[in-house]
């Protein structure tokens, strides 16, 4: 191959990779990828407080902040464009940066791992068009970030093992540092970077030299994350912190089947992948949980290779199979076609094995077992932990890209002395990537409105979510829109966000009037288990029990306000907002003891949720002496453990503004604000 050849070649590659990443970014839907509405709210949120979130108050709160921090920063400096532009903005950003895997590896194959051109450009088509790097380019989430950050992250430590000064050392735990304030999973590139530098150390017998780096790196790492994993040990007890426990996404996750997770799902592998490209299959209800057949369908490395080299869940990136030949088809090619790579990496761990025992040291390869071993132990454990399909996605792999790129290269590496097999392997492969190139080119094959889950009320979901990401950039029209579409598909959080767009409008009988249709409708389209419902139903009614108080209170009827509010905290004791518009409505009362109630009911509100600052500003008016000086009373953010200003992020609870409460002051309590004096 001339070097003209090659040159062109890999720009012809590049350009081909930046192409389709920055037409799925701008065209995908934007919350069209795993959990996208909860990523979203978690922008939102950002953009609405400056705060990052509790872990569990939220559906993906339980995410580190970068990410969402720097999308928020975006949201907020380009408000005067519509709000999915907005978020577009980001995605095409960071879909470009996911290149840089595709660069590091290209200097790795260059330069430390020197390979011969035909291997470097096949190594490096693969980190542009691997499938899940395609379809996840697109989608609205901290994990092409994270990866990025975990890539750069073995460039800056190869630089540093061939030359350890303090300045890299320091780089290179500012990388890490950054990449697991985006994501957690990068825990397999700290661990892979540090003890590949530690295991160096020792091997050379310059442990006492290496201390100083080594700890400098890890200083800078604690002072670039350590604050947001002290705060989670200081809240919690533990660094790292789920929101899976919570209901809002238990709901979900109960509700999907679950798989054993035994030594016999890490041992199969299913090969009725190959025919029918869906993962997970499904299993008879007769079927023996403990049989090696139904070990054999839930066996993580089938749904493993599915999400790698398809949308093997279906219904995000491309159609289900179920829905669309063509996807059936699409998958099973790409399937078979993945089958040469995913042979090739497994020998080219054989290859790096031999190496190392062979030859002794080297920074590549040491570097690559290792963080590639303690990605496999974090998935390991996380598909323990979390038994169900969507534990096992191909996305979670991402962050060690590169790793897997070595490996990808050693195999072919090891072809070249037979040329002709390794000319047909060159072949399968540029066919592969033309191929999911065409696949994953989003809107080309499929219909895009056959990409489409298989949710209840699916489109009608998706209607009202896109209103409250109109709501939240501030276009109440569109916002309306959406969700006047969302209701007329009988869909009732379309009903439930017209019903509080009324309320915000000064229209308090129309907001009733709207909330009572979504009361009727909420009981038949709960999900999940039936305890999952019945929970989330009795929290529901008690919302909405609360909104109708603060709707009747605002059209005068204090007394069915009252009742309203003492049927929302009988139903939900747990939901702060029904006992401070309880206390509210209690003061507005002349008997002596209504003081007295409502110090206990805001007593109450200031335990459910100490962030309740309203609650403790009437409290402090209420227990003071006349004439003593407390905080002001005020109606601004607060840091509440449920997340007021945009809700939890839940798509089955997609909210402008849920929970609310009464915003009027009882007389006595304006009367005590006026007395108290902080002259002095």
């Amino acid at each position: 191959m001339t070097q003209r050849t090659f040159t062109t070649a890999a720009i012809a590659m590049l350009l081909a990779g930046a192409a389709v990443r920055v037409h799925n970014a701008l065209t995908f839907p934007l919350l069209g990828s795993y959990d996208g509405f909860g990523h979203f709210t978690y922008i939102w949120y950002l953009a609405e407080t400056g705060r990052v979130p509790l872990p569990t108050s939220g559906w993906e709160f339980f995410h580190p902040p970068l990410y969402y921090a720097l999308l928020a920063i975006a949201w907020k400096m380009l408000a005067a464009i519509d709000p999915v532009a907005r978020l577009r903005v980001g995605l095409v950003v960071v879909a470009l940066a996911g290149l840089l895997h595709w660069a590091v590896l290209w200097r790795i194959c260059g330069r430390s791992l020197p390979t011969g051109p035909l291997v470097r450009l096949l190594a490096g088509g693969l980190m542009l068009f691997v499938p899940v790097h395609l379809y996840s380019a697109a989608f609205l989430g901290n994990e092409g970030l994270g990866a990025v950050l975990c890539s750069v992250a073995m460039l800056v430590l190869l630089a540093r093992l061939a030359r350890p000064t303090l300045l890299r050392s320091a780089l290179l735990g500012f990388v890490l540092g950054l990449a697991m304030l985006t994501k957690m999973t990068a825990l397999a590139a700290v661990a892979g970077c540090f003890g590949t530098i530690v295991l160096k150390a020792i091997c050379q017998r310059r442990w006492r030299q290496e201390i100083p780096g080594v700890a400098l790196a890890a200083v800078v790492l604690l002072l670039t994350c350590g604050w947001y994993y002290g705060r989670n040990i200081a809240h919690y007890g533990t660094p790292f912190v789920m929101s899976r426990n919570e209901l809002v996404l238990r709901i979900v996750e109960n509700d999907q089947p679950q798989a054993r997770r035994s030594l016999a799902e890490y041992l199969l592998f299913d090969p009725l992948i190959f025919r029918r490209p869906t993962w997970p299959r499904v299993v008879a209800q007769d079927t023996d949980p403990a049989s090696w057949s139904r070990a054999m369908r839930d066996s993580v490395w089938t749904g493993l290779y599915a999400n790698t080299w398809f949308d093997g869940f279906g219904g995000f990136a491309v159609p289900r199979v179920t829905d669309s030949e063509v996807a059936r088809r699409a998958g099973q090619v790409l399937l078979v076609l993945g089958i040469v790579p995913t042979l090739l990496v497994l020998a080219g761990l054989v290859v790096a094995v031999r190496r190392l025992w062979r030859d002794g040291w080297n920074d590549v390869l040491v570097a690559t077992l290792l963080t590639l071993g303690a990605m496999l132990g974090i998935f390991v454990i996380g598909t323990r932990a979390v038994p169900i399909a969507a534990a096992v996605k191909a996305t979670y792999f991402i962050p060690v890209a590169v790793p897997f790129g070595v490996l990808f290269a050693l195999g072919l590496q090891w072809l070249r002395p037979r040329i002709v097999l390794l000319r047909l392997v060159a072949a399968q492969l540029v066919l592969l990537f033309a191929v999911s190139f065409v696949v994953f080119w989003y809107g080309l094959l499929f219909d895009q409105a056959q990409v489409r889950g298989g949710f209840p009320m699916a489109e009608a979901s998706e209607q009202n979510q896109y209103g409250v990401v109109y709501y939240a950039g501030g276009v109440r029209d569109a916002a309306r829109s959406h969700f006047k579409a969302a209701a007329a598909a009988g869909y009732y959080l379309g009903y439930e966000n017209l019903a509080l767009l009324a309320l915000q409008e000064g229209d308090p009988r129309q907001a009733l009037h709207l909330l009572r249709r979504a009361a009727r409708l909420q009981p038949q389209q709960s999900l999940g288990r039936p305890a999952d419902r019945v929970e989330y139903q009795r929290i529901t009614r008690s919302e909405y029990a609360n909104l109708r108080s603060v709707m009747l209170d605002a059209m005068g009827s204090t007394q069915r306000a009252r009742r309203a509010a003492e049927a929302a905290v009988k139903l939900g004791p747990e939901i702060p907002e029904g006992w401070y518009d309880l206390a509210i409505l209690t003061l507005t009362r002349a008997d002596g003891d209504a003081i007295a109630r409502a110090t206990g009911y805001l007593q109450r509100v200031v335990e459910l949720d100490p962030g309740y600052a309203q609650a403790r500003d009437v409290l402090a008016l209420l227990t003071s002496a006349p004439g003593s000086c407390t905080t002001p009373v005020h109606f601004g953010p607060c840091a509440r453990i449920y997340p007021v200003q945009t809700g939890p992020g839940a798509p089955y609870a997609a909210s402008i503004a849920r929970r609310q409460h009464i915003g009027r002051l009882p007389d006595v309590v304006r009367q005590r604000a006026e007395q108290q004096s902080c002259e002095g």
